[in-house]
């Protein structure tokens, strides 16, 4: 595996590809060679260690198409999809005709197409938590308060006492 940040100028930094002699961009990529910097590099396309044991692994067993799952699977779970397949992108760079790099280059798209589906469909935040929400509350509350002050006074003061009236009567 090619390291992202290395300042090798014979391949394309972002998909490993072997650039084109006075190419200004990559042609499977598309990424401008002009406009790269490494500091704009995805670590994610890196395996860690363990995901480095598990290529291995598969590289040493490429007929064990049950090494290939156990790969795929512990780089969905440690969400280094790119990086696998990145892995077998570089496997059918070397090998084109390779069928198994082929079918899980495959799978790991499905895998990272289907995780960005669900990533869509997480439930909405509370209505609680919106600004409106909030808005409608306090306005709501200054309605209240106007009215109060409109209406409320009248009703609010203790009822007057009606003056007694003293009278004589008559004996």
């Amino acid at each position: 595996m090619s390291d992202i940040g290395s300042e090798d100028r014979t391949i394309c930094p972002k998909c490993g590809r072997k650039r084109d002699q006075g190419a200004s961009a990559c042609p499977r990529c598309g990424l401008r060679f002009a406009l790269w910097s490494p500091s704009l590099a995805d670590r994610r396309v890196q395996l860690n260690p363990a995901g480095q044991v598990h290529w291995q692994q598969v590289e040493a067993n490429w007929q064990d198409l049950r090494r290939h799952e156990e790969f795929a699977k512990y780089c969905l779970q440690a969400n280094l999809l790119p990086a696998a397949g990145r892995c077998y992108r570089e496997r059918l760079d070397r090998f084109p005709g390779d069928a198994i790099a082929t079918k899980m280059q495959k799978e790991i798209l499905a895998k990272a197409a289907l995780g960005l589906m669900v990533q869509k469909r997480q439930p909405a935040a509370p209505v609680t938590r919106s600004k409106w929400f909030w808005v409608i509350i306090l306005a709501a509350m200054a309605v209240a308060v106007a009215a109060a002050f409109v209406w409320g006074p009248g009703r609010m003061r203790a009822p007057k006492v009606a003056p007694t009236i003293n009278l004589q009567l008559p004996q």
